[in-house]
């Protein structure tokens, strides 16, 4: 079967991307290859579709469960033999998945990289041939990157333990200095490099500096007004996030939600929700996004300034993959800053920290250690300040390197003591500066007075546009540029509270089988149908208001 033939065969595409078939055929050919392609145009084809035409399983890392149970489910829609192995299966289905891998009937099996500190995984892996191994946004490896991930790190060591199947490493962003670090951590042999640049000239690029937190809210709901949706605003604090959405909808939005306090299965119906609705609106942190494949994304905010260029440039890299017009915002107010310098200090605590941190859990006896709670650890060490986050670093560097195993309140163990040598290793001394350089780079570009997208292709290593992109605010006015490449047709505004008029945290009483029952209403639609959660047992259910008695009432009663 030939390449294209394969593709419409497994894909049903009739036609490679650029610069895909070329990729396909050099990992094909055996060949290390380290690919940099914008977001959306289509780097996963260039490991899945090789992995379907190779004897073999193709072992893909991803940084996420929520992003490889998307992929893996999307594969499986086409009846392509992929499946997952994490740590959120039950045990019985792990080791139901890993016996189809070991007896061929898989040609895809992705983890994430903490899997491989998990005691046994690379034995039960012996048996298997790896053809290939392929880590998904590579730029985790790297201590020089946007989103390190110290697991990534050990990558390189485990591709050895596999026998050092031919390696494809992925990533949407990447500086010079971040890909050079990836191929060395990697242990990547001599490898191609393919690279697409960062030109998405459909995307509009533009910054509101405002001297006030209020002004964001006016600016975002214009500019939710005049662009619809589907759209994203992005938010580094859970707390501006949810005093948002409350302003939101006083205004009669109906705003989805995505952080870190939801729960597993409330996030996952966040996402869910946010793929199905024709135009919706979500508030998010960072954590949203990766593997959303929605592609017609119109409008991305960010309410505060990003870390790191690389971080935002991936953001915004989500709207229009459709190639249609969208536009990306940031709302930049200069005292945000100090919330991303807090951030940069929490992921670079002090080696003398570390040591602490690591002397304080050897010396814990096995059954203190095993019922320790993290925030009794945070509280040691950081007293009243539990939002610090230096504690949470050192774990992560601790869990990486072997040392310590197992969940807080649980089975929480101390395995070795790191020395001197390997801390100094995991926290390099330019490593707090670095990030800080990366941070100023985020400021130069919001407060740049020239074309914004010269200023993202010159950070990324190219040649940016000599006479003016004609897609930022620098270059062209919205108005102008909106009416051309977005015009009315094109947009759709963006969905508003149920017309029952009751929102979320509202109290109901409802009547049915002779049975009265309050309900806290969790979210409302855009029909009278709200999603609701019965007081007394805590389930959850929809309910059609238009067909059930209610009532509103003040508080439970």
């Amino acid at each position: 079967m030939d390449l294209h033939t394969a593709l419409h065969a497994h894909f049903g595409h009739a036609e490679f991307r650029p610069p895909q078939e070329e990729v396909v055929r050099t990992v094909l050919a055996g060949r290390d290859v380290l690919v940099l392609m914008a977001t959306g145009e289509g780097k996963s084809l260039c490991f899945q579709l090789p992995a379907l035409l190779r004897d073999g399983v193709t072992l893909v890392v991803s940084p996420l469960i929520a992003l490889m149970e998307d992929q893996v489910a999307g594969l499986r829609a086409r009846r392509l033999p992929a499946t997952c192995i994490h740590s959120q299966i039950e045990r019985g289905e792990r080791e139901a998945r890993m016996a189809a891998v070991q007896g061929g009937t898989v040609r895809l099996l992705y983890v994430t990289p903490e899997r491989f500190r998990v005691a046994g995984f690379l034995e039960s892996l012996r048996p298997v041939r790896i053809a290939h191994l392929a880590v998904d946004e590579a730029h985790c490896v790297s201590q020089w990157g946007h989103d390190f991930r110290p697991d990534y790190t050990r990558l390189g060591a485990m591709r050895e333990a596999l026998g050092n199947p031919p390696c494809i490493a992925l990533t949407a962003t990447a500086t010079p200095r971040v890909q050079a670090d990836i191929a060395a951590q990697l242990r990547l042999r001599d490898p191609v490099c393919f690279h697409t640049g960062v030109e998405r000239t459909n995307l509009y690029l533009g910054v509101h500096e405002v001297a006030a937190e209020d002004d964001k809210e006016a600016i975002a709901a214009r500019r939710l007004g005049e662009v619809g949706g589907p759209a994203i605003v992005y938010f580094a604090l859970i707390r501006d996030l949810l005093r948002v959405e409350g302003s939101f909808r006083r205004r009669g939005l109906r705003p989805l939600v995505y952080h870190g306090d939801l729960g597993p299965g409330e996030r996952k119906d966040q996402q869910a929700r946010f793929q199905a609705e024709p135009a919706p609106l979500i508030l998010a942190t960072n954590a949203f996004g990766l593997g959303i494949d929605k592609p017609d994304i119109r409008l991305i905010l960010h309410w505060q300034v990003p870390r790191t260029l690389e971080a935002y440039y991936q953001e915004v890299g989500r709207a229009g993959r459709d190639r249609l017009g969208s536009v990306c915002e940031l709302l930049y107010l200069e005292q945000d800053l100090a919330i991303q310098r807090e951030f940069t200090e929490w992921a670079n605590p002090d080696r003398e920290f570390l040591g602490r941190v690591s002397a304080h859990l050897a010396h814990l006896e096995p059954e203190r250690l095993r019922a320790l709670a993290a925030d009794d650890l945070r509280a040691v060490f950081l007293g009243r300040n539990r939002h610090d986050g230096r504690v949470e670093t050192c774990l992560r560097l601790l869990r990486t390197a072997g040392c310590l195993e197992g969940e807080f309140e649980r089975d929480l163990a101390w395995v070795r003591t790191p020395t001197p040598d390997e801390i100094s290793a995991w926290l390099p001394e330019d490593k707090r500066e670095n990030d800080l350089r990366a941070l100023l780079a985020m400021v130069r570009y919001a407060r740049a007075t020239s074309c914004r997208k010269r200023i993202v292709h010159e950070y990324f290593g190219f040649a940016g546009p000599e006479s003016g992109c004609g897609s930022c605010d620098h270059c062209v006015g919205f108005a102008e540029w909106i009416d051309r490449e977005l015009p009315a047709q094109r947009r759709h505004p963006v969905l508003v509270l149920a017309s029952s008029g009751v929102r979320r945290g509202d109290w109901l009483e409802i009547q049915g089988l002779g049975l009265c029952e309050v309900l806290r209403v969790l979210d409302g639609g855009a029909t009278p149908r709200v999603d609701v959660e019965v007081a007394e047992s805590l389930e959850r259910r929809s309910v059609d208001l238009r067909r059930t008695p209610w009532r509103r009432i003040d508080a439970r009663g």
